[in-house]
């Protein structure tokens, strides 16, 4: 029986703690959601109280896949400011929304998270809604580090993350980078 998702147990204490309570509309309504043990995947986040979300949740690492034109004014550094007052370390590798993956990204970024998480880290990795973008990048770093092929692996994510869903030409750039690696990605 499949345990339950660490992001119920979070949202339960997330409600009976006043402090975090001040997460922005979008980071509350877009959420986030733990698809592998230290990966979590999900919405950018855009103010302090959503960077203390993060910290309450334990990230050390941040994989910001947000272009900044994707921020509204001042979003940013207000961010970047509580990150690093937070010491949360945050990297970035701009993917453009709704665009597509190519593969010397898509590797950079699997291979990136998978180290971090070799190294025991918690990590956060974040698209604008946490949808597409993100859901890529966690499904190439589970069918990775599981030997699964990409299809099953984007299946896992779904099921932890039922938002997760990236666009079919992103799939498709997620199943040629796998095939390019050498692994077949089964459809």
């Amino acid at each position: 029986m499949e345990p339950r998702l660490a992001p119920v147990r979070i949202r339960t204490r997330w409600r009976n703690d006043r402090s975090l309570r001040a997460v922005s509309t979008w980071f509350r309504t877009y959420g986030f959601a733990d698809v592998l043990d230290g990966l979590l995947i999900g919405a950018y986040p855009l103010d302090a109280g959503d960077v203390a979300m993060l910290g309450w949740m334990k990230i050390d690492r941040i994989l910001n896949l947000v272009e900044d034109k994707e921020y509204g004014d001042g979003e940013r550094e207000v961010v970047a400011d509580a990150l690093q007052k937070a010491e949360i370390e945050e990297h970035r590798l701009s993917l453009t929304d709704y665009g597509s993956l190519p593969a010397n990204e898509l590797e950079h970024a699997v291979l990136q998270v998978s180290s971090w998480l070799d190294e025991g880290a918690r990590v956060y990795v974040h698209c604008r809604a946490g949808w597409q973008r993100s859901a890529a990048i966690a499904a190439g770093v589970l069918a990775l580090r599981d030997g699964i092929d990409i299809d099953e692996a984007l299946a896992r994510v779904r099921a932890r993350k039922p938002t997760a869903d990236p666009l079919p030409h992103q799939r498709d750039d997620l199943r040629r980078w796998f095939e390019l690696r050498g692994k077949p990605a089964h459809r």
